[in-house]
């Protein structure tokens, strides 16, 4: 066997492992999401709660301010009422005035006593709740008969004249902080009904009794008038000055009471000279708990998902990793000259390149014997002949036939080596695709966790749904094109193999064989930035040998990447299909490179000719073109060029060409 010098190998040394590359990718992707996980919750899903909270806050303060303005605006329409009676002659008795002061106590649930203040601010009446006549409050109401009440802030206001509502005071008839309704009497007397503020507020806590949710109403200067508990409001307890400030400047903000963060939400009541906010309150901590914790498990589960994902990968590239080695092992050995031996590759697509590769290596090393013995004969020829000229005549026939033998073993031997350039193709062309695909599944993984955090979260939108479901269906697209991408490598290169291997004479689509031809090509013209286009009819169905006839296209564009682009950074092929007669078909293969001398024209199909002598030039690439146009597939090729415009080869074929499996 003829000794080949070998590659240079390419330095190894800082190339990772297939488990190593895996799990780098693995951890950059779990911490990508996990770092857009906390960015989401931190600049997305915290302040989207914050809002929604506030908002909720002020929906809530904004109800109590409505009730507790309509539980004061109701005393002071039942008081102008009770004034209108109690002016009417008929009712001057006492008992009737009694009657109807119990009837204003009892109208408001709010109320705790009702009195009348004669013109010189005495009491002259008085009644209690029968709520408050429940729990004894009213037993002194006795004692506050002729109690002298004319220096009162009630008694000594400059509005008495009108209905109208005083500011809290505390009350000398129920020795408590009070609010009054007030209305003029027709002796220039005063009506009076206190109304509690602890009863004021307590109609509305029933509605705002969630868990670490808190009510306060606060005058304007921040004393708090009622709580859900009255601790605050018996304690005389004040809001701090900037909470204050912060209520007053805006409806919702985040305060600080008792060295705990709120979001607090407020709305004012203005009823009368009152200027009082109703605040609504949660704390910080039972807002995001619940956030913090949804999020915690989120991370928990996204980090089991990843672990699992890492073990099955592991399993997986363990014995992707021993086939390739094994297939690295097969290649060393045909690069040795030896036949592989059969290998148990556990993958589908590894196992057919090895397959192929021991084809190859058996096809080489026959058709490398049938050389040796053939350069044998011919040398055992030429002896003969110096010694019997006479015999010379008939040796030379038969070594001529001998010599066309050869001819086509080195055919074939020229296929099988441009088909193991082919299987570095292919393994080139199949990473893109598979790692494409790969990116699109763990990109649906993410998407799909995505989605499960909005269903735990309880926040699912349609939109979110929406853009869930299109995101996946691209994912599951992306991976659908990306295989079937694969597969039709695979199926190329097979179907390319077994022509070119076996030279079949067969019925083929000639738009399948360029464009499976143009697929394994595929690499080196992307690495010349060669564009090819292809013009060809789909229905043109031919008998003949494919192989030959996509070896045939194969050389033409290996030419023109090699001689016709040579020096420059980018190229175009054409090639174009007509049918002139019924029975042929014509291919023209054009390019538009430097183009070809006048002088080199007439030698372009003759063996060992190329105009790269030394350069790593052969001269048999056209030259085994000539042989397979005009021997196996029975037609004609000619050339036309013009220098600097580019090269056009014309291939004249017959429909069905007179061949068959046995002939081959």
């Amino acid at each position: 066997m003829n000794t080949m010098p070998s590659p240079v190998e390419p330095h190894k040394s800082g190339l990772l492992s297939l488990r190593k590359v895996f799990l780098q990718r693995i951890l950059l992707v779990a911490g990508v999401q996990v770092l857009l996980s906390l960015v989401i919750v931190n600049f997305q899903l915290y302040p989207q709660v914050e809002r929604l909270q506030i908002q909720l806050n002020g929906t809530l303060a904004g109800n109590i301010a409505q009730a507790t303005k309509a539980a004061l605006d109701r005393p002071m329409r039942t008081v102008q009422a009770t004034v209108t009676q109690l002016a009417d002659t008929r009712v001057q008795s006492n008992r009737v005035r009694l009657a109807l002061m119990q009837q204003l106590v009892d109208s408001s649930d709010a109320a705790e006593s009702a009195y009348i203040l004669d013109s010189d601010g005495r009491v002259v009446a008085v009644v209690y709740s029968s709520l408050a006549s429940v729990d004894g409050t009213n037993s002194a109401s006795g004692d506050r008969m002729g109690l002298d009440l004319s220096q009162s802030e009630v008694f000594r206001a400059t509005d008495k004249a009108r209905v109208r509502i005083s500011p809290i005071f505390l009350s000398a008839v129920s020795d408590r902080p009070m609010v009054a309704v007030t209305g003029p009497l027709s002796d220039g007397g005063l009506l009076v009904m206190e109304l509690g503020l602890s009863r004021l507020t307590q109609h509305d806590q029933a509605h705002f009794s969630s868990d670490g949710v808190q009510v306060l109403i606060a005058d304007s200067s921040g004393q708090i008038v009622a709580d859900q508990d009255g601790k605050r409001a018996r304690q005389s307890g004040m809001l701090p000055a900037e909470a204050m400030r912060q209520l007053n400047t805006g409806s919702a903000t985040t305060i600080t009471l008792d060295g705990t963060r709120w979001f607090a939400s407020s709305s004012a009541i203005s009823v009368g000279k009152l200027d009082w906010r109703v605040m609504v309150m949660r704390p910080e901590a039972m807002v995001y708990g619940p956030i913090t914790t949804i999020v915690a498990w989120t991370l928990a589960t996204t980090s089991v998902v990843f672990l699992v994902t890492f073990i099955v990968l592991m399993l997986v590239t363990r014995r992707v990793a021993r086939a390739t080695e094994s297939l690295s092992d097969n290649a060393r050995a045909l690069e040795a000259g030896k036949v592989p031996v059969l290998r148990n590759l556990h993958v589908k697509e590894l196992a057919d390149v090895d397959a192929s590769l021991r084809a190859m290596a058996r096809t080489l090393t026959h058709r490398e014997a049938m050389l040796q013995q053939a350069n044998e004969i011919l040398e055992n020829s030429v002896q003969e002949r110096t010694q019997h000229l006479q015999a010379a005549n008939a040796e030379l026939a038969l070594a001529m036939q001998r010599l066309e033998s050869t001819q086509s073993e080195l055919v074939q031997a020229g296929k099988m080596a441009a088909l193991g350039s082919m299987v570095a193709g292919v393994a080139h062309q199949l990473n893109t695709p598979v790692g494409t695909a790969r990116l699109a599944a763990t990109t649906l993984v993410h998407t799909v966790t995505q989605f499960r955090t909005m269903l735990e979260s309880g926040k699912v939108s349609r939109s979110a749904v929406t853009q869930c479901a299109a995101d996946a269906q691209e994912g599951a697209s992306l991976i659908d094109r990306s295989l079937e991408r694969a597969a039709d490598i695979v199926r190329a290169f097979k179907q390319v193999a077994v022509d070119q291997t076996a030279n079949r004479w067969r019925r083929f689509n000639l738009e399948d064989v360029i464009h499976e031809n143009q697929l394994l090509l595929a690499p080196r013209l992307s690495k010349a930035n060669v564009l090819v286009q292809v013009h060809a009819p789909e229905s043109v169905e031919m008998q003949s040998y494919p192989g030959d006839l996509g070896q045939v296209l194969t050389n033409l564009m290996d030419n023109a990447i090699v001689h016709g682009y040579a020096g420059t950074a980018s190229g175009t092929i054409d090639i174009t299909v007509s049918t002139p007669e019924a029975d042929s078909v014509r291919i023209a293969v054009r390019d538009y490179g430097c183009g070809i001398p006048s002088t080199a024209i007439a030698k372009v199909f003759d063996p060992f000719f190329t105009t790269r002598l030394g350069q790593g030039g052969s001269g048999l690439g056209l030259s085994v073109v000539y042989a397979m146009v005009i021997r196996s597939l029975a037609g004609r090729i000619s050339v036309e060029s013009v220098l600097g415009e580019g090269t056009t080869f014309y291939i004249d074929l017959p429909i069905h060409s007179p061949g068959c499996d046995s002939a081959a």
